[in-house]
């Protein structure tokens, strides 16, 4: 059992026995709210490896878990740890359809999945599988289940969680189960496959990446060392367990450091559970931090319109823009540290009291993967008192870059993090050397495997463009999401995209221009932003009229121009379409980690982008 994450989770099942680790929120859409210490998670757990044992359950088989954010998941998970089985995430949002092919590709044993909506779809999914996993359905951590509408009987293949748990408590009372579950902990190594994590597939079809202790433990104590992360820490746990960062970043750094988690099942809730929570931790998408900074925004007009706070508050984002700026300047002294300090603690006390009310009063370190924030929404939220520290990696190798809380900056995804090395190839793709926080490769698919390192199997190809500034890692586009013009010019839209994002209106941004003339985009607005505006300027018009206003495309272009002012003439956008709606997950149009998916919006927009040729 050593070096596992098995390891890890007996210490602090040991050590912090009596201390709380898990904190189901009430506030963030628990039913009821519910703690769980660290010997309580145990024993748990324990009853979930009990089950497994009792069916059969044999050492690498595969166990899928379809929940959301509530007690559910981490149980389950470290019980499949236990048993010896390899733990396997389903986003909450898949479909049936989906579901059944992560079934399949995965071959599992068991789903396990809490609420009834989620029970419906694993029916949908089993149904036509020829060998269909036990399916075991909420109840306890789970959705309230109504006695109207339970199943008075289940079918073979399926049972409830509570009597699934009774069943794994009896078994333990066995000697033989409990020889065996002790055996199997025992005999975990590192190199021992654990985990499953599918890729979101935001260019082909999504694959399973095996990730082994060793990656799992290597990755939490990289993370630990970057965040200085200890077992005093909060973190507050809403994007899914089966996300990559969630998983490691969140749940398995937990596990090795100790620090506590609220959940957060109800992601419309998060700033509600933020202020009652108040984590020192908080682990973010970009999307997240521009909706804080769209309410810092409506502060800010609110303060400033208000005599009798106007003064106070002009100090305050005076301060913090200085204090903000100081801090990330690399050549700043010491006294030029200490009055930008004094002067934030003497004026900066509305800005604090604003950030408090979103994520409460005790933040030490947020964070933000995927893709980088808005250069514009870092430094606003930086100016306020909310340092988002950008970060890069992927599946394969969570932990790429990361920036530190005292050496960091907005335009780069940080240095590379302990016990990575990195590259730029020669067509300028980032390449991560082969180490301990690598994958072990995709389940089944041994191709697949070799073409994602180099001819010698040393180097990680991530398949992203990069350079390094001054030590730090800048991503600049994807490898295969080159846009070729008709000319022959190549041009990587992720960096147009960004620049755009980072303009106040515009919120998602979606370059296309292959085998064209000339680049062109397809845009959505920050609707609060848009009728704040329109509000200001005296405009009565609904959101869809108001698109086609001559102002507000006038207000975009220039947003527009001021993008193509930085960039080549190649990568100039020439014309634009406003869409109405912002792309989502549930329209098939972003991965769930909130990639595009270009090809669904080229092809779902193909009219509107013809028209603009």
């Amino acid at each position: 059992m050593r070096d596992t994450i098995l390891a890890a989770f007996a210490a602090q099942r040991r050590d912090r026995a009596q201390q709380a680790a898990l904190d189901a929120l009430a506030v963030g859409g628990a039913m009821p709210a519910a703690c769980l210490t660290w010997a309580e998670w145990g024993a748990a757990a324990d009853y979930v490896a009990g089950a497994l044992l009792a069916m059969g359950l044999q050492r690498g088989e595969r166990v899928v878990i379809l929940a959301g954010n509530s007690l559910l998941w981490p149980v389950a998970d470290v019980g499949v740890l236990l048993a010896g089985g390899v733990s396997v995430g389903a986003y909450p949002t898949c479909s049936a359809v989906q579901l059944r092919s992560l079934l399949a590709d995965s071959g599992a044993r068991v789903l396990i999945v809490d609420t009834e909506a989620q029970h419906g779809k694993a029916r949908d999914a089993v149904r036509t599988l020829p060998d269909p996993p036990l399916v075991v359905h909420g109840g306890w951590m789970g959705e309230r289940r109504s006695e109207a509408t339970a199943p008075a009987a289940q079918p073979g293949n399926e049972t409830c969680w509570t009597a699934w748990l009774a069943d794994g408590a009896a078994a333990l009372e066995r000697a033989d189960v409990r020889r065996e579950l002790e055996a199997r902990t025992a005999d975990a190594g590192p190199d021992d496959v654990a985990v499953l994590i599918y890729t979101s597939g935001s260019t082909g079809e999504p694959k399973g990446a095996c990730l082994t202790h060793r990656y799992l433990l290597s990755s939490a104590a990289a993370i630990r060392d970057t965040l200085a992360v200890t077992a005093a820490d909060r973190y507050l746990a809403f994007l899914p367990f089966c996300h990559a960062a969630e998983r490691v970043f969140g749940h398995y750094t937990r596990i090795l450091t100790g620090a506590t988690a609220g959940l957060v099942l109800d992601h419309g809730r998060v700033w509600d559970a933020a202020r009652a929570f108040r984590p020192t931790v908080l682990g973010g998408v970009p999307r997240l931090f521009e909706k804080l900074h769209d309410a810092l925004l409506t502060a800010d007009a609110a303060a400033r319109a208000n005599p009798a706070h106007a003064a106070a508050w002009s100090r305050a984002t005076e301060a913090g823009a200085r204090r903000a700026v100081v801090r990330r300047a690399a050549t700043a002294d010491p006294r030029e540290h200490e009055v930008a300090e004094l002067l934030w603690l003497e004026h900066g006390a509305p800005l604090r009291a604003w950030a408090a009310e979103w994520v409460g009063d005790q933040l030490r370190v947020a964070t933000s993967g995927g893709a980088l924030l808005p250069i514009g929404v870092a430094e606003a939220l930086d100016a306020a008192g909310i340092t988002v520290l950008g970060a890069y990696g992927l599946t394969e190798h969570l932990c790429v870059a990361f920036h530190r809380p005292d050496a960091y900056d907005f335009t780069s995804a940080g240095a590379p993090m302990p016990g990575t090395e990195l590259r730029i190839a020669a067509d300028g793709e980032i390449q991560v050397r082969r180490s301990a926080l690598t994958f072990a490769g995709y389940h089944g698919r041994p191709a697949d495997t070799a073409s994602a390192f180099t001819d010698d199997g040393e180097w990680l190809r991530t398949g992203d463009l990069g350079v390094l500034r001054d030590g730090r890692l800048a991503v600049t586009g994807r490898l295969k999401e080159l846009i070729a013009l008709s000319a022959g010019k190549k041009v990587a839209p992720l960096p147009i995209e960004e620049r755009l994002v980072g303009e106040p209106w515009i919120a998602q941004a979606v370059c296309f221009g292959e085998g064209r003339r000339y680049l062109t985009a397809l845009l959505t607005l920050r609707r609060d932003a848009v009728e704040r505006w329109a509000v200001e300027s005296g405009l009565a018009f609904d959101y869809a009229a108001l698109l086609e206003h001559a102002e507000v495309r006038a207000q975009v272009q220039a947003m527009v121009d001021r993008v193509n002012a930085m960039v080549s003439t190649p990568e100039r956008i020439r014309r634009f379409a406003l869409l109405d709606r912002e792309l989502t997950v549930q329209d098939g149009e972003l991965t769930p980690t909130l990639k595009v998916r270009r090809a669904v919006v080229a092809e779902r927009h193909h009219a509107l982008l013809e028209a603009l040729y």
